[in-house]
């Protein structure tokens, strides 16, 4: 049955059915609505905040506030709210994480290069670490394209810039993120 229901809505936008869940405080809407946000939503908060555990904390936060505070979303682009909703929640747990990581901790981080596996782990950090000292301009654009899966267009409209300047912020992006890489890689 839940298959039938979910097809119901195939048709139907993001914004249509968080005003039908507005109007009738209808939860299968909003199941709806979950079900097609969970693991794009989830992507983007862990690509943020670079911890399954925080991430899903975060995905979980930004759901309850959308069911929560579904009066203030007065129209327009739904992803658009719903995505920034995460980037600020995500940005603000970044800011009250510890500064500091214990010195145990930190011995999980070292690379053993003897295995694949930790070869992985250690080009993974090296990019989550990279990626963390991108600039926001170019930061935000590569989250929501590659852990988002946004269209170029999407990204245009969500950060307010244009088409082109996504693209080349994209590009620029990639340039530097390479490059960075390239320097983690070599210490």
């Amino acid at each position: 049955m839940k298959k039938e229901t979910r097809a119901g809505y195939a048709g139907q936008t993001n914004e249509d059915l968080f005003a039908l869940f507005k109007q009738n405080n209808n939860e299968q809407v909003f199941d709806e609505l979950y079900n097609r946000y969970n693991k794009r939503l989830y992507a983007y908060c862990l690509a943020i905040v670079k911890d399954r555990e925080i991430a899903e904390d975060m995905f979980q936060t930004v759901m309850t506030n959308v069911f929560q505070r579904r009066e203030s979303f007065t129209g327009g682009n739904f992803e658009a709210w719903i995505f920034t909703i995460a980037r600020n929640l995500c940005l603000k747990a970044n800011r009250n994480k510890k500064a500091t990581t214990p010195i145990e901790e930190m011995t999980d981080l070292l690379p053993d290069t003897s295995d694949a596996m930790d070869r992985d782990v250690f080009l993974s950090e090296a990019l989550n670490t990279a990626l963390g000292t991108l600039p926001d301009e170019f930061s935000q654009p590569l989250l929501l394209r590659y852990f988002g899966d946004f269209s170029y267009e999407e990204i245009a409209e969500k950060t307010g810039i244009s088409l082109s300047l996504v693209k080349v912020r994209l590009f620029r992006a990639k340039k530097l993120l390479a490059s960075k890489l390239h320097n983690l890689i070599a210490e």
